[in-house]
């Protein structure tokens, strides 16, 4: 064991630090929690008892009395049921590791030691190539990686299963077996048994050519994720869940992609596994196509894309219509208006009216289909879809944005972008006056 030895030397842990080591009962998790609490280590035995099999309970008792016969504290679990009781591989894995963060946290340790050795990382990796995978997943797992607030140590990754066996044999340590990992219904069964094989005829030290080459895509990993976090800096606004779509048109294309990717994870955290393959196709098909597009997204965001942005919308208010009668003000999504006493600034956020001109109420409302308006000075109609489209407006806004009508549907002003042949500015003949205050300013 001098590879793992000298790995656990290069760790600088110290010796009053308590190490959590995942323990299943089995010759590699033994030989581990044997190898570390001989290290010097102040080992706490977590143990799961995943209650598929009838010598599970056995194999709880076992690993709790080893720990007692050698002064090693031992926490275990049962996990009493599945959902829908049925097993799940990702729902074992979840209360799995639910367990071990809490006896982490119970002993305020950071260190969690799994056994996982160099058999494990080729079937890994052979399992994510034949399966399809991202650059991070062919990888496979790393000898140390942070898991949330820990660290996952993984000591045995310069060994294999047959290596592991010999140890445990000469040091009498006593392990359990599990007959499932025999069965071929599964699949890193049918590469363990049937693939690995071969290739061990070729290179008995395939494990360690494979964990260079897991050394080698890490670190390429790194430098593009590196590369990525610092685009994303660059060109997304994460309060606004806003990417500059020019400035992320002028990068790699394998880096956008990377991006496009981090960007989902952003958005979705905990949900991201509703987000696939597709979806990424779908968004870069979007960034690349010309106009304002709205594209529909798992759990009702929405993703709209404008001329120079792409924004998620994750509180699906574009589609909320509104319809108020002003009295005296009224909060709309994207600010205020309200009646004001006489003022001099004739800016579009100003609007006078002659209250003979017009039918009152006046009336809030959000855009319609068809709607029109007499633009001032234009000598002519023009619809509000066109006004939008020339002021640029963000298609995520033109839903939200404020039209001011009369109670005969005739509209007086579109609140800092236009106003209509009914604004008295310029006449001097008024008695009603408006005002817009955008939210933000």
């Amino acid at each position: 064991m001098k590879h793992a030895i000298d790995f656990l030397k290069q760790l600088n842990i110290k010796k009053e630090d308590y190490v959590v080591v995942a323990c299943s009962g089995g010759s590699d998790s033994m030989a581990l929690m044997y190898l570390l609490n001989n290290f010097g280590y102040k080992v706490v035995c977590s143990h799961v008892n995943h209650n598929l099999r009838k010598v599970s309970d056995e194999e709880y008792k076992f690993v709790e009395n080893y720990c007692k016969n050698n002064n090693i504290i031992f926490e275990g679990m049962k996990i009493k049921k599945y959902k829908n009781n049925k097993f799940s591989e990702n729902e074992a894995r979840k209360k799995r590791y639910s367990f071990f963060e809490e006896i982490l946290k119970k002993y305020n340790s950071s260190y969690l030691f799994t056994a996982h050795h160099g058999d494990d990382l080729v079937e890994t990796i052979l399992m994510r190539l034949i399966r399809g995978s991202s650059l991070n997943g062919y990888k496979g797992f790393s000898k140390m990686s942070q898991y949330k607030n820990f660290y996952i140590i993984r000591p045995l990754v310069f060994y294999t299963k047959k290596e592991i066996i010999s140890y445990v044999e000469k040091m009498d340590i006593p392990y359990v077996s599990d007959e499932s990992n025999f069965s071929r219904n599964y699949t890193r069964n049918r590469i363990r048994l049937d693939i690995l094989p071969s290739l061990k005829k070729e290179n008995e030290n395939v494990h360690i050519k494979f964990l260079n080459f897991n050394t080698e895509i890490e670190k390429a990993y790194n430098f593009i994720n590196e590369e990525v976090k610092e685009h994303i800096k660059q060109n997304f606004n994460i309060d606004k869940l806003e990417l500059d779509l020019i400035k992320f048109k002028k990068i790699n294309s394998y880096i956008q992609e990377k991006e496009l990717e981090e960007i989902l994870n952003i958005v979705y955290k905990e949900n991201i596994t509703c987000i696939n393959k597709n979806h990424l196709e779908q968004l870069t098909k979007l960034i690349n196509k010309d106009g304002n597009k709205v594209l529909n997204f798992p759990n009702n965001i929405q993703v709209l894309k404008t001329y120079d942005k792409l924004e998620f919308n994750t509180e699906n208010k574009i589609n909320e219509d509104y319809y108020y009668e002003l009295k005296d003000e009224i909060d709309i999504p994207l600010g205020k208006i309200k009646y004001i006493k006489d003022i001099e600034c004739k800016s579009n956020y100003i609007l006078k009216l002659n209250s003979r001109d017009i039918k009152l109420p006046l009336i809030i409302r959000n855009k319609r289909d068809n709607d029109y308006m007499y633009v001032k000075n234009l000598k002519g109609k023009k619809s509000i879809k066109k006004i939008f489209i020339d002021e640029k407006i963000n298609i995520n806004f033109r839903k939200l944005w404020p039209i001011v009508t009369d109670s005969d549907n005739n509209i007086l002003w579109i609140p800092g972008l236009k106003k209509s042949e009914f604004d008295c500015c310029d006449t001097g003949f008024y008695d009603i006056i408006v005002k817009y205050e955008k939210k933000g300013e």
